[in-house]
């Protein structure tokens, strides 16, 4: 199979052999790739330019090896053999090169577990994170869980953060005492790979949302139960994915379960849906390791959807996840030369330090002992303050820059989820103009109608006060005003309207 033309841009490079006599020249090409792909590259060793995959003797491609191995240790850079294939006249090696962590942080790729509740998210980002299979009755479950409530009930009802470290392919939680020490993952990994957990409930759809949209992450994993299939929450992530424009995956869980008549009617739903007109994304159905490297390159674009069969129990297909999400490419290009905006999405009260705010770093720097604004209050206003310390993966450090979540130890008395940190103080605004879609509401939307506005890490009472085409329906696009009860910082990135009704139980 051939592959596309070499671009210049972009992490991957194609070789047909290499000289030992240009290491220092090869070695300034691989920091650049290394640059471009945000501290990781491709090398297809065999290829010529034009994608032909010609292929090299086992000598002259061991050789070409041994001077790739070379060239990465002059950039800095770790080296990691995906696979070797046959090609027209010899064997083709595709090659993984990573940056050896020095002091800036490992390259990190953030994935939101979306899906129905009892599809097993919580289950599997517990199994992955730790590398204890479950027991088939949740054990595995209390790993993502937040709250004690969240263990009895195996519900989850928060979002609920956890790291997983790469070393090359291989998971570094597994080799650890502690699997869940966050410190420790950050430490001894090459990569990092950040799992959002949420709540897959339509009770808790506005957290759900909230960790969507503080999180701003790069990829979507969508479990599906084998035993249950596709239901109206897995359709609802999935829309919420696809409108938002992130690549989406899909894991099928509890494959040990299902009789193959019922795996095989979920897996056809699933690949249904994948083509649905306005999803139209290309279903791959992983089997194995040349499919998992195929597939981790095609995702990132938005159009091909991987699905993997696993199981959490008999640990099933789970060697072929961990290795796609090691090969995970880096979305997100952060700014770090603009100035520093952090949106506040969890809040804590640790004593001995006061008050400290947890949020993803959006762009620019902070460092400790600066002086930064927090805002707007309720009245508009933005307060200075003191960064007293800041932590990275419950690590300690001077600084924090754009695409890490950090904690930052403030010197304020109170403050809200929503509220920024900036080097100055940015404003508010009371309605914003938004284009916005109607995936689901039961009847006509008229200026008037009242829900939640999410956006980064607010969400906000708010209602429509006018609408361009006077009224929208399902499936409708449309220019509306939005005002809140209260002023909101709002800049920089897309929005979304979760429109909703509030039921007789008095929920939305």
């Amino acid at each position: 199979m051939n592959f596309s033309p070499e671009s210049e841009d972009g992490n991957v490079e194609y070789k047909l052999t290499l000289n030992g006599q240009d290491v220092d020249r090869l070695a300034g090409q691989l920091k650049r790739r290394l640059q471009e792909g945000g501290g990781e590259a491709i090398y297809l060793i065999g290829v010529s330019d034009d994608g032909r995959p010609v292929g090299l003797p086992d000598g002259e491609l061991s050789r070409a090896l041994g001077v790739l191995a070379e060239v990465a240790k002059r950039a800095g850079a770790s080296l990691h053999i995906l696979r070797i294939s046959e090609g027209i006249r010899g064997r083709v090696a595709e090659v993984l090169t990573r940056l050896t962590p020095r002091e800036e942080p490992p390259p990190t790729v953030t994935i939101v577990a979306l899906g129905n509740v009892d599809a097993g998210k919580s289950t599997l980002v517990g199994v992955l994170s730790t590398g204890k299979l479950d027991d088939g009755r949740g054990s595995a479950r209390s790993f993502a869980s937040r709250y004690r409530h969240e263990v009895l009930t195996g519900r989850t009802s928060a979002v609920s953060l956890r790291l997983l470290g790469f070393q090359g392919d291989v998971v570094v939680n597994h080799r650890l005492v502690d699997p869940l020490d966050e410190a420790e993952v950050y430490r001894h990994s090459d990569k990092l790979v950040l799992l959002v957990d949420v709540g897959g409930h339509e009770r808790y759809l506005r957290t759900a949302l909230r960790g969507f949209f503080s999180s701003q992450p790069d990829y979507v994993m969508l479990v599906v139960a084998a035993n249950s299939g596709v239901q109206k929450m897995t359709k609802e992530h999935l829309g919420i994915a696809v409108a938002m424009g992130v690549p989406v995956f899909v894991v099928v869980t509890r494959v040990d379960i299902a009789p193959q008549e019922v795996l095989q009617r979920t897996l056809d739903e699933v690949l249904k849906l994948l083509k649905t007109p306005g999803v139209s994304k290309i279903p791959y159905v992983v089997r194995d390791v040349g499919d998992v490297v195929l597939a981790a390159r095609a995702v990132s674009a938005g159009r091909v959807a991987p699905v993997f069969l696993t199981s959490s129990v008999t640990g099933f297909g789970l060697e072929l996840l961990q290795k796609f999400l090691s090969l995970l490419p880096r979305r997100r290009r952060w700014e770090f030369s603009s100035d520093f905006l952090m949106y506040i999405s969890d809040i804590y009260l640790v004593r001995g330090v006061g008050l400290v705010v947890g949020g993803l770093v959006e762009r620019g720097v902070v460092r400790v002992g600066e002086r930064v604004w927090v805002g707007p209050y309720g009245d508009g206003k933005w307060v200075q303050t003191v960064v007293k310390s800041i932590h990275l993966n419950r690590t300690p450090v001077g600084l924090a820059k754009a695409g890490s979540f950090v904690t930052v130890a403030l010197d304020v008395n109170a403050v809200e989820k929503g509220m920024a940190l900036s080097k100055k103080p940015l404003g508010a605004v009371e309605s914003v103009v938004a284009e916005v879609l109607v995936l689901r509401h039961p009847t006509v939307i008229k200026p008037g109608f009242s829900g939640v506005f999410h956006y980064k890490a607010i969400r906000a009472s708010a209602y429509i006060s006018d609408i361009d085409r006077g009224e929208l329906m399902v499936g409708d696009r449309g220019v509306v005003k939005i005002t809140f009860e209260r002023p909101w910082y709002i800049g920089g990135w897309s929005s979304y309207l979760e429109i909703a009704r509030r039921e007789s139980s008095g929920g939305w």
